[in-house]
């Protein structure tokens, strides 16, 4: 027991190290993107699709094995969806619907669905609202805990999803 421990405390040394720092600056400019209006960024959707790849890459290196922190926080603030999707709708206009298939593991007769950028994005966004508010609140552990976990249970698929429709969408 002793020693699992020491390897948690041992591998939280080392994302500090290797990956908090890009994560948590990934982190504020995809809210930022969410919370500041009108902000003219220069070849936006390409810069969108660099920035959510290098939170997925960071998503990625966590390998699942973060460990929690027991401790009791209060709860975060309730962060307004509305406002998020209407800041991204001013920044990135041109993100609309797109198609995605509701089970990629399907493979006898997936089931398409039409989804938003706009949507997703802003689910993003809020989810990592909450990892910075525990970051500047709780503790660096919590609010990695927390990442891995909205990643892994809520916006994972989102993110992939998104790629794809701005990678089809560089395409065209």
């Amino acid at each position: 027991m002793v020693t699992l421990v020491l390897f948690n405390f041992s591998r939280l040394n080392l994302l500090k190290n290797k990956y908090v720092n890009m994560l948590f600056k990934t982190i504020d400019q995809l809210i930022e993107w969410g919370t500041i209006p009108k902000l003219s960024i220069e070849n936006g959707e390409l810069q969108l699709k660099q920035t959510l790849i290098s939170l997925y890459q960071e998503y990625l290196a966590l390998n699942e094995d973060v460990p929690s922190d027991d401790k009791e926080y209060p709860d975060p603030p309730e962060f307004n969806f509305e406002k998020i999707s209407n800041t991204i709708r001013s920044n990135f206009p041109k993100l609309g619907f797109y198609q995605a298939v509701l089970d990629p593991f399907d493979l006898e007769k997936p089931d398409n669905c039409l989804e938003d950028a706009n949507d997703d994005l802003s689910d993003i966004i809020k989810d990592l609202m909450e990892v910075q508010w525990r970051l500047e609140n709780t503790s660096e552990l919590d609010a990695i805990w927390y990442f891995e976990f909205i990643m892994r249970n809520n916006s994972e698929q989102r993110l992939i999803n998104l790629l794809k429709f701005l990678v089809d969408k560089e395409n065209e």
